[in-house]
């Protein structure tokens, strides 16, 4: 059996707009449900969204204060450029602690997030790699649309060791640190191995990226929706707020402007907006996946470890039974040879 995972990577996206929200929704509330005896689960997730809070808030108040000389706005932007730098760091360390309460919780232990902490300390080096790995997929991916020649030949020699396994690395290689406490390497030729121990039973929901781009998805006519109303804004407003004059058509018409008073502030605190939703339901997505994807590694390498009384729960929860929108996931990604 072979597993197809461009296929299964349709899981969530084909939904229209409204059963996404609804699909992402269940999931959420099915995820927290499933493993909510631990409320420190969500402990590094809040704290991604505080980091992400600050980082992007710095950099939208700098860019005001660029426009109309707000105090302290070069501080505003040195501090997002700074965790805008150290984020894959951070994130990685938040989602490795994530893990470890995860896994912890559904062997039958009360872990809390100062465990967590100080259970991660051994594995900093690991969770640095995986942070420089992520650093070198997001310019890997940004190279691909616009990279050519040379620059390109790089990039396949670089990822030529890693591609084969790479849909099972980016799912799998955090809990693999978190539980087993491998080193990449290791853990990367686990991932070859991985395949051959899943259960029958979830054989067809093995490797799916099961949100696919919901993120961008949900974010889009939001961005739309913020849009439209911060123009409107920005010309009511033009009287109350700083604003500019706007040239519109030299020769006057029923149907056009002349001149436009302008205020760009609705529109720069929309986008904020904006950024913060759309991080929001980045950082959620991410948390969701991190869940899922240590109970399915734990699932899959360690089955005796799991709780008794969540054996049954989880297969359900990981074959996505509970999200309604999504009919038959798991027969969906594979192929009889």
């Amino acid at each position: 059996m072979d597993f197809d995972f461009k296929k299964a990577e349709q899981a969530l996206d084909n939904l229209s707009f409204s059963d996404r929200l609804k699909s992402v929704g269940h999931l959420i509330k099915y995820t927290f449900t499933i493993i909510g005896e631990d409320e420190d689960i969500i402990k590094p997730w809040i704290r991604m969204l505080l980091y992400n809070l600050v980082m992007v808030s710095g950099l939208f108040y700098a860019w005001l204060g660029w426009w109309y000389d707000l105090p302290l706005e070069g501080w505003g932007l040195f501090v997002a450029i700074v965790l805008f730098i150290y984020k894959y760091f951070y994130y990685n360390k938040q989602e490795m602690r994530m893990s470890h309460i995860v896994y912890e919780t559904i062997i039958g232990n009360d872990p809390s997030y100062q465990s967590a902490v100080a259970a991660c300390k051994p594995i900093q080096s690991q969770i640095r790699k995986i942070a420089w790995l992520d650093i070198g997929m997001a310019f890997i991916n940004k190279a691909k649309k616009t990279g050519g020649g040379f620059l390109m030949t790089l990039i396949r020699f670089f990822i030529a060791g890693i591609e084969e396994v790479w849909d099972l690395v980016n799912h799998y290689l955090l809990p693999s640190v978190a539980v087993d406490r491998l080193d990449i390497k290791p853990a990367v030729k686990k991932m070859k191995k991985l395949k051959s121990q899943v259960p029958e039973s979830l054989v067809g929901v093995f490797g799916i990226d099961f949100l696919g781009s919901v993120t961008r998805q949900i974010v889009v006519p939001i961005y739309i929706g913020l849009a439209i109303i911060s123009v409107g804004l920005g010309v009511w407003l033009s009287g109350s707020l700083p604003s500019t004059e706007i040239q519109g058509s030299e020769v006057p018409t029923d149907y056009w402007f002349t001149t436009l008073q302008f205020s760009w502030v609705p529109v720069i605190i929309a986008l904020w907006i904006g950024k913060l939703i759309s991080s929001l339901v980045a950082r959620t997505v991410t948390g969701v996946k991190v869940i899922y994807f240590t109970i399915f590694y734990t699932k899959i390498t360690h089955p005796d470890r799991i709780m008794g009384k969540l054996q049954d729960d989880l297969v359900d929860y990981l074959k996505l039974k509970e999200v309604d929108e999504v009919k038959d996931l798991d027969k969906q990604g594979t192929e009889e040879e």
